[in-house]
């Protein structure tokens, strides 16, 4: 299935981590401590099990916060935070994520200022999210990005011309038939 890939917010080195494809997130597992947010790691359900994610990002852990979702009913709606560039590398210094029953968040730092580069990824009330990217240095989450996936025809939804009366030669036509 082709899908959009947005971002990745944040910066443009590092070593690159991809989950594209990976959508039913049935959790997240956040390390952070009050500066940033050291790692990533995604519970994903995926042909009847509970599939855990490598861990994106580095290895310290001052504070972990597991979110589990109320799967398959809730799903990921918006992710959003802000990143900081300091000397030579940039790190994510918080996170939130939002679904259709809520909001996880935010995690890191919620102190702002003028250095720092925020970033907003909305879905809204739709299933359209399609897995994670991004990347990682020894410093943590360097960028994150998402796969959106393409929005399908339902097959119940008519098309606009069969909403629309029909016309004088329509019925005509239906009536010598």
């Amino acid at each position: 299935m082709n899908m959009v890939k947005v971002g990745p917010a944040g910066g443009s080195g590092g070593t690159i981590w991809d989950e594209k494809g990976r959508d039913q997130v049935a959790g997240i597992v956040v390390t952070y401590n009050e500066y940033a947010v050291h790692a990533l790691q995604f519970l994903f359900y995926e042909n009847g099990n509970l599939v855990l994610s490598n861990k994106h990002g580095d290895h310290r852990c001052e504070n972990f916060r597991a979110v589990l979702f109320d799967y398959s009913s809730e799903f990921i709606t918006s992710i959003s935070g802000c990143f900081r560039t300091s000397y030579d590398f940039t790190k994510l210094k918080c996170i939130s994520f939002g679904t259709n029953k809520g909001s996880y968040g935010p995690f890191g730092s919620t102190a702002t200022s003028n250095v720092d580069t925020d970033f907003n990824f909305q879905l809204g009330n739709h299933r359209l999210f399609g897995g994670f990217h991004g990347s990682k240095t020894e410093y943590g989450v360097e960028s994150i990005g998402i796969y959106v996936k393409p929005i399908m025809k339902d097959p119940q939804v008519k098309d606009e011309k069969d909403l629309l009366p029909p016309t004088y030669e329509d019925q005509l036509e239906s009536s010598w038939t």
